[in-house]
């Protein structure tokens, strides 16, 4: 599930965990409601199924949106379309993975997350050996109602000199805007405000 408390105060995050709908190839003419997260060798008729299984649950939003949907962890490779359209493609059940949909409308929209946990030649790891990979959507979906313009990453490197903690940081700043904008950019570090002053980011662009 995503954090219980509070890791921002300006953006909407809501969670899509819960049953979805499920087809596999083992058994094209069933559907099943599958939990997420999960491993689908959970479930009885599953239990050492290596294929390729694919997941659909809704997604509505109430006004036009740029949507930012985050995958916690899918075995082992997954393809993720957004109202039929492919919208990200990642390999690694234990890295997250993010899918962004700019100006999604109104209304419900259909999710849909294709795993695949066989043996191939695409990576070390998928040729057969005794390492067991479960397959489904592992870990927890979320997805982040974003503004045209937002933070996409914040690090903080800490230093010790001369008696005195310091501490650098570094963002990343993304647009999703089709012309260029001018953004402030303020941070907040133990109670001090630091002001990194204004900033013009190209439409499409990422600024570090």
């Amino acid at each position: 599930m995503i954090r219980l408390f509070e890791r921002h105060n300006v953006r909407r995050v809501k969670e899509l965990c819960g049953l979805w709908d499920f087809v596999s190839e083992k058994y094209p003419e069933k559907h099943y409601r599958m939990p997420v997260p999960s491993c689908w060798e959970q479930h009885p008729d599953f239990l050492r199924y290596r294929g390729r299984g694919v997941y659909t649950t809704e997604v509505t939003t109430a006004e036009k949106a740029n949507l930012r949907i985050v995958f916690a962890g899918v075995s082992h490779t997954a393809d993720v379309d957004f109202d039929g359209e492919r919208v990200a493609h990642h390999y690694n059940a234990y890295t997250p993975f993010d899918a962004i949909i700019k100006g999604a409308t109104a209304g419900t929209h259909t999710l849909t997350v294709a795993c695949d946990n066989t043996f191939s030649e695409e990576s070390a790891l998928h040729v057969p050996n005794d390492y067991y990979t479960y397959g489904g959507i592992i870990r927890t979906v979320s997805v982040e109602y974003l503004p045209d313009v937002y933070i996409d990453n914040v690090h903080l490197t800490p230093s010790y000199r001369d008696g005195v903690w310091h501490g650098h940081i570094s963002l990343r700043i993304k647009s999703l805007a089709d012309e260029a904008r001018a953004v402030g950019v303020r941070v907040s570090l133990a109670d001090t405000e630091i002001d990194l002053g204004c900033v013009t980011i190209g439409g499409g662009e990422s600024l570090t």
